[in-house]
């Protein structure tokens, strides 16, 4: 197996992602306090949500990374087959792990995978990024 180093865009991207997810976070675990439904179960699930949020996302560019890096279209569009569906599994996963366990809660671990997107979402519409 090969050890591909992150190209510096791919950190960066991560590193802005990172704080974007955290930002929402932070206005999700408000929401909940305001609501009055903030509990040491909504910490976590939302903490452990984001993380893996981040984490997600940094694994996609890696992949992406890899598979530019192939010279074989059909062995690039394997591995980006493989990576989707081994984080959506790991997605699943720890779905199933914050519903079950007493002291995590699910919904808050299910809100933060949206966050990406919604980072994506403010940092285009801010021109931030462009399409």
């Amino acid at each position: 197996m090969q050890f591909f180093k992150p190209e510096e865009n791919i950190v960066r991207e991560t590193k802005r992602m990172a704080v974007g997810c955290i930002i929402c976070l932070v206005i999700m675990l408000a929401v909940y306090a305001l609501i009055g439904r903030f509990s040491v179960g909504v910490l976590l699930g939302g903490m452990i949500g984001t993380a893996y949020a981040i984490f997600n996302f940094y694994q996609l560019g890696m992949t992406i990374q890899k598979a530019t890096a192939t010279m074989n279209p059909e062995l690039a569009a394997k591995q980006m087959r493989s990576s989707y569906n081994l984080r959506m599994a790991g997605f699943f996963l720890l779905c199933v792990v914050c519903f079950v366990l007493p002291f995590l809660e699910g919904i808050p671990c299910m809100i933060a995978m949206l966050f990406p997107r919604l980072t994506i979402f403010v940092l285009s519409m801010t021109g931030q990024i462009q399409k």
